[in-house]
Parts: C-alpha cells; structure tokens; sequence
C-alpha cells in the first residue's frame, strides 16, 4: 500500500445528513490510524466547528492534520502549530459588498470567530419571519461550536472591516444560484468562487484551496501528493481530488466533482468512506487507482 494521508471532506462526505460518522466509517478510519496514515479533515469550517469529529476520532494524540477555512487554515495537531494563507483584505470586502448589493444577495464575512451579515433590510425581515415559522436560525448555526462565536448584523451600506476576512459566504435560494452562478463568477473574477450547496457559495482568494494545504501537509509529512486518498462532494473539493493519487467522489457529490474523480463511492449516508478504506486497507489500491467500480 503507497497511500500515507487520507484527506475527507466533513458536510455531505464524512458526515452523514444528520451531521454524524457512521458507525461503520469511523471503525473503517480507526483501522487505518492504528496501520500509520495520516488523517486530514479538510473543510470549509474552521477548529472549534470541526472538535466534534477530530475529538472523537483521536487525531490530536497523532500525525494528523486540519485543513481549515477551504485550506486557509492548516493546524498540525503533532506539532500544535497553526499555518495561514491570504485572506481577504478591506478592499476585498468593499468589492464583495457591492456583488452584494447589485445581486440583492446575504454576504457573510467571516472573520475569525465573527460572522457579519451583510444584507438588506427588508432581506433580513424575510430571514426573521422564515426563522419564526420555519426556526430557520437567522445566523444559519453559524455560532455553533464555541461560546466566542458571534453574528453580527451590519449596516447596509459601504463598510470597512479592520479584520482579516477568512472568506465571504453568499446564502440565497437554489434557483438563484442555478439562475446568476456564471454572473456571479464573473462579477467576482478575482477571487475562487465555489458552490458549497445548492444554496450557498463561498468566495476565497485566488489559489487558496484544500489542495493547497494538502500539498503543505505532504511537505511537512514527507510523502507526495500521489500518497494521498482524498473524498469530498462539492466544488471545494475539486482540487484536492485532481491532485491526490487517488480522489474519491461520494455517490451524492456534485456532477463536476464526480467527473474528476479517480473513483467513486458510495454516499455519506451509506458508509462511502468506510467501504472506500476497506479496499485499500485489503490491498485493493491499484484497482482503485484504475477506477475499478
């Protein structure tokens, strides 16, 4: 067996709807943990998000790592040292809110542990009476995973944010998405702009990715890129799949990231991953190299 990290993406791959692992999948990880590899969780979440799965997992008492914030972030859990890529600066987030304001669509700028919601007045009633008869929470659960997180409403107007902005989530419907995306990419041609759900895009400094981080991870590792099994589902994951020795796409994974995968699994309600680890930990990896189904 060559490969030495396996990477997972956590919402709609490692996670189950429910926001859970599988029973199945986290024994699947244990045994690979106990045979040496190296896990990464790579997400579009940041440290405190993500403690409900490396906690239970164990990955702070090895080797393993956090790609955090789309692989701005990188936190090596032996070494308990952080590593950060560009943010976005104040000038970006003026840009931003204009693509905002012209599209009549929520930016959320995430800056650490704050969250500032950029949208219309009348948007944010909308979100108010859709919190009341759906509990929908208006900060979309933003503020879980610590009790320092806050979301901030901010004025509807040009501001200047002293912070460093880590990324700028956009939330609309699906149809708006499905209706505006090339509009969007263009209006924001400076930045990697990627569609996370069918509902939320997240918008990230140019060459800043989860591919990225892992290609860091590798350095700090002394493995390659081609030692690396990497699963996700959405259009953040992209890179990292094309780069790995061998990427994996879940059943439920978006039709572009299925078409760069090297191999493709079942969903992150049926145990993908585990089954996926299974094969390699059984001496199967040239099959999954060669896309053997």
């Amino acid at each position: 067996m060559t490969i030495k990290c396996l990477a997972f993406d956590l919402d709609g791959t490692l996670l189950t709807d429910q926001k859970e692992i599988d029973p199945r999948t986290f024994a699947s990880i244990q045994r690979a943990m106990r045979q040496g590899l190296h896990i990464v969780i790579a997400s579009g979440r940041d440290k405190n998000g993500t403690a409900f799965v490396y906690e239970p997992l164990g990955l702070e008492k090895g080797n393993h790592y956090l790609a955090l914030v789309n692989g701005q972030i990188l936190y090596d859990f032996e070494k308990k040292e952080y590593d950060l890529d560009d943010v976005l600066l104040p000038e970006d987030g003026k840009k931003i809110q204009q693509v905002c304001r012209k599209f009549d669509v929520e930016g959320i700028f995430c800056c650490g542990y704050d969250f500032y919601s950029y949208i219309s007045e009348s948007n944010r009633q909308k979100k108010r009476e859709r919190e009341k008869k759906y509990g929908k929470p208006m900060d979309y659960g933003l503020k879980k995973g610590g009790p320092h997180r806050n979301f901030i409403d901010l004025p509807y107007k040009e501001i200047t944010l002293t912070q460093d902005i880590n990324k700028v989530i956009l939330v609309h419907t699906a149809q708006f998405f499905e209706d505006h995306l090339e509009e969007l990419k263009k209006a924001l041609s400076d930045y990697d702009v990627l569609l996370i759900g069918s509902d939320w895009l997240e918008i990230m400094p140019k060459g800043v990715s989860k591919a990225s981080a892992l290609r860091k991870i590798c350095q700090r590792g002394g493995f390659t890129m081609d030692e690396v099994m990497a699963f996700g589902d959405a259009q953040n994951d992209i890179d990292m799949i094309k780069d790995a020795g061998i990427g994996v796409a879940m059943a439920n994974a978006m039709d572009e990231v299925k078409a760069v995968s090297r191999y493709i699994t079942d969903s992150n309600n049926d145990n993908g991953i585990g089954k996926t680890i299974d094969l390699i930990l059984a001496g199967k990896e040239l099959d999954l190299r060669a896309g053997n189904q």
